[in-house]
C-alpha cells in the first residue's frame, strides 16, 4: 500500500505537553523545571527531555510530567522511549486517551500492527474520531483483515467530517494533501479490490475523486482498474513486468 502520512491528534498531544508543563508547577524554584520550560519555549526538545528526566528521577514515580516526557519523545520520533513512558503511565491511568493514542502510535511505528489495532479499536469506540477510524482501517488493511477494514469503513458513515479534516500522503516521490473522507474511500476501495469486488472498488475510488479530483492515489487506483478492464495493463514500461494495479501497493 502506498503509505498515507497524516496528522491525527499527534499535533494536539504535542501542543498539550507544553500546556501541561505550564499548568503543573510543583515548584517554581525547581531548577529542572525551569530548564524544561525554557527549553520548551525555544523548542529545544533534547534539553527539555533531559531536564524532565532529571526532575522525574528526583521526584520519584507517577508524576504527571511522565506524561509530558512521553509526548516529547513522540514529537522527537523516539518511539521506543515514548512507548516505555506511555505504557508505564497507562498502568496508573488505564483509560487516559492521550496515553492510549501515544502507545498505539508507537506500536504501529514499531511494526506491531496487531497490538496497535487492539488499542485503536478501543480508542475509536471511545472517541468516534474519523482520524482514529482511518488509522484503524489502514492497520486492518495492512495485515489483510479486510472484512474488519470494511466494517470500520461502514461505521464512518455515521461520523461527522468537517472540511478541515485533511491528511497528507505520498505517492512515490510526490506529496499531496486530501480530505480525510477521500482517504477513507480510497482505502475502502483497496479492501474491496482485494476481495475481488472490482466494481464496488471502482465506485469508491470514484467517490474519493468526487471529493478531490487531484487525489493522486485514488486516481492511480482508478486508472489501474480501468486498464485491467480494457486489457491494456500487461506490463510496466522499462522492462518491469509487475502489473500496475491496486493489488500492487507499495509500502
Amino acid at each position: 500500500m502506498k503509505k498515507i502520512l497524516f496528522v491525527s491528534m499527534v499535533s494536539f498531544l504535542v501542543v498539550n505537553c507544553l500546556a501541561q508543563g505550564s499548568k503543573t508547577s510543583p515548584s517554581s524554584t525547581n531548577q529542572h523545571i525551569k530548564v524544561f520550560k525554557q527549553a520548551a519555549n525555544s523548542n529545544d526538545l533534547a534539553t527539555a527531555i533531559t531536564a524532565l528526566s532529571y526532575y522525574i528521577a528526583d521526584q520519584g514515580a507517577n508524576t504527571v510530567y511522565e506524561d509530558t516526557l512521553a509526548m516529547l519523545y513522540l514529537q522527537q520520533n523516539s518511539f521506543v522511549q515514548c512507548y516505555y513512558w506511555a505504557d508505564k503511565r497507562l498502568k496508573v491511568k488505564p483509560e487516559d486517551l492521550s496515553l492510549m493514542e501515544m502507545k498505539a502510535i508507537c506500536l504501529d511505528k514499531l511494526n506491531q500492527p496487531k497490538e496497535a489495532i487492539g488499542l485503536y479499536e478501543k480508542l475509536y469506540t471511545k472517541t468516534k474520531s474519523p482520524y482514529h477510524a482511518y488509522t484503524l482501517m489502514e492497520l486492518q488493511y495492512g495485515i489483510k483483515r479486510l472484512a474488519e477494514c470494511l466494517a470500520t469503513a461502514a461505521s464512518t458513515e455515521k461520523l461527522e467530517f468537517k472540511p478541515d479534516f485533511t491528511m497528507s500522503y505520498n505517492a512515490g516521490e510526490q506529496m499531496g494533501r486530501t480530505y480525510l473522507k477521500a482517504g477513507i474511500y480510497n482505502i475502502t476501495g483497496l479492501a474491496l479490490y482485494d476481495l475481488d469486488k472490482k466494481a464496488d472498488a471502482k465506485m469508491y475510488f470514484e467517490k474519493a475523486l468526487a471529493l478531490d479530483s487531484n487525489f493522486l492515489l485514488a486516481k492511480q487506483n482508478l486508472q489501474a482498474i480501468k486498464a485491467i478492464e480494457s486489457g491494456t495493463n500487461k506490463a510496466n514500461p522499462g522492462g518491469n513486468n509487475t502489473p500496475t494495479s491496486p493489488a500492487n501497493k507499495q509500502d
